[in-house]
């Protein structure tokens, strides 16, 4: 048996002790709500109410470009819907970078309890 069977054998090993814990994830909503008890919880409320007020400016500048009648205004609502739709992109990027770094910090703390226990059996 050469090295590279070794590693893949240790490889598969591993892989197979950790697909109980990779399937343990509940989901997105699993990791929505810590962000909401957090230390940035009251910037998570806030980006969130900023993200509801950019869906109904998006509809109504949706709205008025579909209605508009004049090239100019069509220039003018479809900038500002594009400019919305952006903000908005960026609002909710915010809170999915905010909850994946809650989710890594939460796997960090356990990674730490788990080689402290090894340490000190």
């Amino acid at each position: 048996m050469n090295i590279d069977d070794k590693i893949t054998q240790a490889l598969e090993a591993e892989a197979k002790r950790l697909e109980p814990m990779l399937l343990d994830d509940k989901g997105l909503f699993s990791r929505l709500l810590p962000i909401y008890r957090g230390g940035m919880r009251r910037w998570v409320w806030l980006v969130n109410g900023l993200t509801l007020l950019t869906s109904a400016l998006m509809f109504w500048t949706a709205y008025e470009f579909f209605s508009a009648q004049l090239v100019e205004q069509l220039v003018f609502w479809g900038v500002c819907l594009i400019v919305i739709l952006q903000l908005q992109v960026g609002l909710k990027n915010w809170l999915f970078m905010e909850m994946n770094r809650a989710s890594l910090a939460r796997e960090m703390k356990r990674l730490e309890i788990t080689l402290m226990q090894t340490k000190n059996p």
